[in-house]
């Protein structure tokens, strides 16, 4: 095996699902996710209404998947899940608002939307995660370990082409999430 080949397989991988109907802009959501977390993700995975939580769990041990991903729908809100896999912990966070990225794109004069950016994975920036209990070291490190650590000294600056924000504002408990 290359070393290429081991450092794709050691590198954290996730699955973006749905549970239940959630709706065509979660289902937009859901994709802008899987964007986010290429080219470690299963990006043109398909989900049918009879698979059931145990079947992704059986199948991502053979695939290296160690995070679940998962947006459901209710009444009230949408709510995301993220999991550990194969034995926890789950951290469940309610969406408050989401922008889609066809809304960011529109918006823009001139987008500059290069696929080969999506050849590599983001560079991952937290703030304010530092505070006291639990909780936040929880969180702190099952976003650390949803995405490839880097190598200072081995990264090439030029490819390093996206970035992912994570914001935990502690005055109303809620986290950004940008890309």
């Amino acid at each position: 095996m290359t070393s290429e080949e081991e450092q794709f397989k050691k590198a954290p991988h996730t699955f973006v699902i749905n549970r239940g109907h959630v709706g065509k802009n979660v289902s937009e959501l859901i994709t802008d996710t899987r964007r986010v977390m290429e080219p470690y993700t299963a990006s043109k995975l398909k989900t049918q209404k009879k698979n059931v939580l145990k079947d992704f769990v059986n199948i991502a041990g053979p695939l290296n998947v160690s995070h679940l991903v998962m947006f459901s729908k209710t009444e009230i809100a949408t709510n995301l899940r993220l999991v550990r896999l194969p034995r926890g912990p789950t951290l469940t966070f309610k969406v408050h608002e989401y922008c889609l990225s066809r809304d960011v794109i529109s918006s823009l004069k001139r987008h500059n939307m290069d696929p080969k950016q999506f050849l590599h994975h983001p560079l991952m920036v937290m703030n304010n995660f530092s505070g006291e209990g639990m909780h936040m070291k929880l969180m702190a490190s099952m976003f650390q370990n949803m995405f490839p650590s880097i190598n200072v000294n081995k990264v090439k600056l030029g490819a390093v082409r996206r970035c992912v924000l994570f914001n935990y504002h502690p005055e109303d408990k809620t986290i950004d999430f940008r890309h």
